[in-house]
C-alpha cells in the first residue's frame, strides 16, 4: 500500500509562531522575502507575489493587520495577553486550499510573513506560470502566412487555468517548507557551518507589526529538550514520507546548483563567503539547508543516517574519500583539497643551511626554471646550520632532524637536504640508512640520496675560485680586489667558509656580507660570459632532482592511497618489518 504523502497540518502557521519556531531562522516580511527570492534567481516582485496569493497558488505563513487602536507590536514568541491570533489581528494563511482574504499589493496596513524554505514551492509555481517564447521561430514563419496569436494565446491561457486549478489543492511542497521551518530552531544551526564551526544567530528583529526577540534563546537548551516525536505527530510523519521529502529536496538542490560538481569543496567554504553566491547557486544553499535538516530529523526519529544530499541520485561504487575518514573533518578536508588540487601543503621541503642558500635557490628557480619554487610546490626551509639539524646531545645528535623528516614523510611531503660538509653532516647521511620510521614498519625514515652534502661548501662546490674572488670584490664595492690564489688558500683550510670570511675581514675591516656575495655569485652563474654551462653546476643538478621529485608527488585523495604511499620506496628505503610473535593458544 502506498504511503500517505506529506500534508499541511491544520493551523500550521499559528503553530510555528506560537511555538517560537522562527528564532534560528526568522520569517521574512513581504519586501524582504521578495529580495531574498530575487537574489536567488527567481523572477518575482511584490505585485506578482500578492497576485499568486490571490490566485490561491502561494501564500505566506501568516498575515497581520494593523489594529484599530494603538497597541504594542506582536511579540514572538507570544506573551500572555499579546497573542495577535487570539485578538484577530493575525491570521494563519497556510490552509490548503486557501480561503483567506488577500489585500492589494500596495496595501500598507497589512503584512505577510514567509519562510525562506518556501522558495522551493515558489520556484515550482513560477516555472509553471512563466511562458518562454523564441521569437525568431515566429519571424521565420513570415513567408508562410500570419501566425494565429489569438488561438495560441487562448490555448496557453486555458492551460494556465487548468494548471492553477490543480495547484490550489497541492499540499506536498507547502508541507515540506512548513516542516523545515517548524524544526529550524533545532537543526538550522547545523546547516550554517563550514563543517567545523556552526553559526547560531541570536538577534532582534522588528517592524511596525511584530517584534522577534531571539537574544535570550538558548540553542543548546533547545537541543536538550527537543522531542522529535512531537514533530512526527503534528506533521503525520512516517519513515517513508519523510525519506521521500528528504530525497525531493536533495534532488532539487542538486538540479538547480550550477556548482554542484564541487559540493565536496564548497561545503568547507566559510559561510560569509558562500553567502556571496548569486542566483541558482545561492538558492541551492537554502534548499540544501532544508534537506540537511530533514536528514537530521530522520536520523533522530528512525536511527538511520541518510546519504549526503548531493549523493542521493548517484550510484556510489567507491566513496572518495572513504566514509570512515569523514568523521575526522580535518582529514576529510585534506583529501578533498588534494582532489581539487588546492591543498597548499608542500610537495617537497628543501632544507638548506642558511639564508644565503635560500636566496640562491629562489633566484635560480626564478631565472632557470622560470618561476618561484612555491609554484612547483616546493618549500625552502632554512635550517640555521648543521649543528641545529643534528642536535646537541651526543646520543640524540641526529634524532631531531630525522624525526622532522619522518613527520614530513608521514604527511607525504618529500624532504631533500642540502648541507655543507662540516661538523657531523656526513654522519647524518649515514644515520639516514639506519633510522626506522616510527609511523610504519615497512620503511626507513628517508633515502640517503635525499641528502646532498657538498664536498666542501655551497660556494666552493658550485663556483670557481676566480668567480668567488670576483664576487668578493663586488661585495667590497670594488674598493678591494681579491685573487683566485687567496680564495684557493682559504679553500684548503679546515673550515673553508670561516677562512673566506676571515680573508674578507682582513682586507676590508668588515664582516663578509654573505647575502651580497650570494647574489653576486648567482649573477655570475647566469652571465653570458660564464665559461661553465648552467646545467653543469651541481646546485642546478640538485634542484632539477628536487623539481622532479615535487612533480611526481601526487597527494592522495583516499586513506587507502595514503597508506600505500607510506609503504612505498619513494619516501624511504624499504625494510622488512619485524616478525610478529604470538602466544600459542592453550587448550
Amino acid at each position: 500500500m502506498a504511503d500517505n504523502p506529506l500534508t499541511v497540518p491544520a493551523k500550521a502557521g499559528r503553530t510555528i509562531v506560537e511555538s517560537g519556531a522562527l528564532l534560528a531562522c526568522p520569517l521574512l516580511g513581504t519586501d524582504r522575502f521578495v529580495k531574498f527570492c530575487s537574489d536567488r534567481g527567481l523572477d518575482i516582485d511584490r505585485e506578482r507575489l500578492i497576485r499568486l496569493e490571490r490566485l490561491g497558488l502561494f501564500a505566506p505563513v501568516f498575515r497581520v493587520r494593523t489594529p484599530k487602536s494603538s497597541t504594542e507590536p506582536f511579540r514572538i514568541p507570544p506573551t500572555k495577553g499579546n497573542n495577535w491570533f487570539s485578538k484577530g489581528w493575525a491570521r494563519d494563511t497556510t490552509g490548503v486550499p486557501s480561503r483567506h482574504a488577500v489585500p492589494p499589493h500596495n496595501d500598507q496596513t497589512r503584512e505577510g510573513y514567509y519562510s525562506i524554505f518556501q522558495i522551493h514551492q515558489l520556484d515550482s509555481v513560477l516555472s509553471a506560470f512563466t511562458l518562454q517564447l523564441r521569437l525568431d521561430s515566429f519571424v521565420d514563419l513570415d513567408g508562410e502566412g500570419p501566425f494565429q496569436w489569438q488561438e495560441a494565446g487562448t490555448r496557453w491561457l486555458n492551460h494556465a487555468r487548468d494548471l492553477a486549478g490543480s495547484l490550489r489543492d497541492h499540499q506536498y511542497r507547502p508541507a515540506v517548507a512548513l516542516l523545515c521551518q517548524y524544526i529550524s530552531n533545532r537543526y538550522y544551526p547545523h546547516t550554517q557551518s563550514d563543517m567545523r564551526i556552526q553559526q547560531v544567530r541570536k538577534s532582534l528583529s522588528s517592524d511596525q507589526w511584530i517584534f522577534v526577540n531571539a537574544q535570550d534563546w538558548d540553542w543548546e537548551e533547545e537541543a536538550r529538550h527537543w522531542n522529535p516525536r512531537e514533530t512526527e505527530k503534528i506533521f503525520g510523519l512516517t519513515q517513508e514520507n519523510l525519506g521521500r521529502a528528504y530525497r525531493g529536496l536533495s534532488v532539487a538542490q542538486a538540479h538547480c546548483d550550477p556548482i554542484e560538481p564541487w559540493y565536496q569543496l564548497t561545503q568547507f567554504i566559510a559561510m560569509n563567503e558562500r553567502e556571496k553566491l548569486k542566483g541558482a547557486a545561492l538558492r541551492a544553499e537554502t534548499l540544501r539547508a532544508g534537506a540537511f535538516m530533514l536528514g537530521l530529523l530522520y536520523k533522530d526519529l528512525y536511527g538511520e543516517e541518510l546519504p549526503h544530499p548531493n549523493e542521493v541520485t548517484r550510484t556510489i561504487i567507491r566513496h572518495i574519500p572513504e566514509t570512515a575518514v569523514r568523521d575526522d573533518v580535518r582529514r576529510h578536508l585534506e583529501f578533498v583539497a588534494n582532489r581539487f588540487h588546492v591543498n597548499p601543503q608542500p610537495r617537497l621541503s628543501l632544507i638548506v643551511e642558511g639564508q644565503t642558500e635560500e636566496i640562491a635557490v629562489t633566484q635560480i628557480f626564478e631565472r632557470f626554471f622560470g618561476a618561484h619554487p612555491g609554484t612547483f610546490g616546493i618549500e625552502v626551509v632554512v635550517l640555521g646550520g648543521v649543528n641545529v639539524a643534528t642536535g646537541g646531545k651526543k646520543e640524540d645528535r641526529f634524532r631531531a632532524i630525522m624525526r622532522l623528516i619522518d613527520y614530513l614523510h608521514h604527511h607525504q611531503t618529500f624532504t631533500y637536504l642540502l648541507l655543507d660538509n662540516e661538523n657531523y653532516a656526513s654522519r647524518l647521511k649515514k644515520a639516514a640508512k639506519e633510522m626506522k620510521s616510527i609511523h610504519t614498519d615497512h620503511r626507513y625514515v628517508t633515502r640517503p640520496d635525499y641528502i646532498r652534502i657538498w664536498k666542501t661548501s655551497f660556494e666552493f662546490d658550485n663556483f670557481s675560485c676566480t668567480e668567488i674572488a670576483a664576487a668578493l670584490g663586488e661585495a667590497a664595492e670594488d674598493r678591494v680586489q681579491f685573487t683566485s690564489r687567496q680564495v684557493a688558500a682559504a679553500k684548503q683550510e679546515k673550515h673553508p667558509g670561516a677562512a673566506l670570511g676571515q680573508l674578507f675581514r682582513c682586507k676590508t675591516g668588515h664582516d663578509l656580507p654573505k647575502i651580497s656575495l650570494c647574489e653576486s655569485l648567482v649573477r655570475c652563474m647566469f652571465s653570458p660570459t660564464s665559461r661553465r654551462k648552467i646545467e653543469n653546476r651541481p646546485i642546478v643538478r640538485a634542484l632539477n632532482r628536487v623539481a622532479s621529485l615535487a612533480a611526481r608527488n601526487h597527494l592522495p585523495v583516499t586513506q587507502g592511497t595514503k597508506d600505500a604511499n607510506q609503504e612505498s620506496t619513494f619516501l624511504g628505503l624499504k625494510r622488512t618489518p619485524p616478525a610478529r610473535t604470538g602466544r600459542k593458544p592453550t587448550s
